[in-house]
């Protein structure tokens, strides 16, 4: 995630986060176990983690200080959280992969056993379900939907969000299917609508338009940059610069995007 004034954070596998300044000193914290994912940061400057190793939803402090947010809802254990997004309306938003606690059997025996669950005002439901290996989700700029990255389905679900915060059906945003190696991973709008998506089987990186075409951006067939991209955010001057996240890489690979990333909830205007 990019902070203004130039600072990155990100998930470090061997369960704590890293911060990069604007000259690429790394600062690494937190001692939170398992194998943080995705993270998002809440406006106190806090990385929220989804913890795929321990299945925890953790807030972590910049001062290495961590407390447990979310391991269940509605009764069931949440074994694979996988992403997490605050939205401005103070809800925290988790995708959970699978019911397996197996992750490869879940990616080799697809199921619709993927959900997201909703948490506020301390209280947690599950709102989705029945998703292939829910991923990557967020909201429009109005909040008006969820958008969630059905990974094994390889393709986008959209949900209407009701006034009571509980979601409508769901539906396929943009292609049935983002073609062979199109597994979508990450998401992330940018301030004209475009919906970016990161491909770690492909190697690539796009977006889908708000007409619902999807645009092929980067591809790198070698793997030399682009290490299994897993997630996309936007920051540096008018956050019209994206960097990447990926599964296999241990440097952070950016590129200049033409309409700035949408604000989340812990940059300004």
């Amino acid at each position: 995630m990019a902070l203004d004034g130039g600072i990155l954070y990100t998930a470090d596998a061997r369960g704590r986060c890293a911060g990069i300044d604007a000259g690429g000193d790394v600062t690494f914290f937190g001692d939170v176990g398992g194998a943080p994912n995705g993270i998002c940061v809440d406006p106190r400057g806090n990385c929220i983690i989804a913890n795929i190793g321990n299945g925890e939803v953790q807030s972590l402090s910049p001062d290495g200080s961590h407390e447990v947010l979310l391991t269940e809802a509605d009764g069931r254990n949440l074994p694979a959280p996988n992403f997490p997004y605050l939205d401005f309306k103070g809800r925290l938003w988790v995708s959970n992969s699978t019911e397996k606690e197996d992750l490869n059997a879940a990616l080799q025996n697809p199921a619709p056993d993927g959900c997201v669950v909703v948490m506020e005002k301390g209280k947690a439901r599950i709102v989705a379900d029945g998703i292939y290996f829910s991923n990557g989700l967020t909201l429009d700029r109005n909040e008006e939907y969820l958008y969630v990255a059905q990974t094994m389905k390889q393709n986008i679900l959209r949900y209407k969000i009701n006034p009571d915060g509980s979601l409508g059906n769901a539906e396929t945003y943009g292609p049935k299917t983002l073609g062979d190696l199109g597994f979508p991973d990450g998401i992330a709008f940018d301030e004209a609508g475009n919906l970016w998506v990161t491909l770690p089987a492909w190697n690539a990186v796009g977006y889908i338009s708000p007409n619902g075409e999807f645009q092929l951006v980067l591809e790198d067939k070698s793997g030399n940059v682009l290490k299994r991209p897993t997630n996309i955010c936007f920051g540096g001057k008018d956050r019209k610069t994206a960097f990447l996240g990926s599964l296999d890489g241990d440097s952070i690979p950016y590129f200049t995007v033409p309409h700035p990333g949408m604000r989340l909830v812990h940059q300004k205007p």
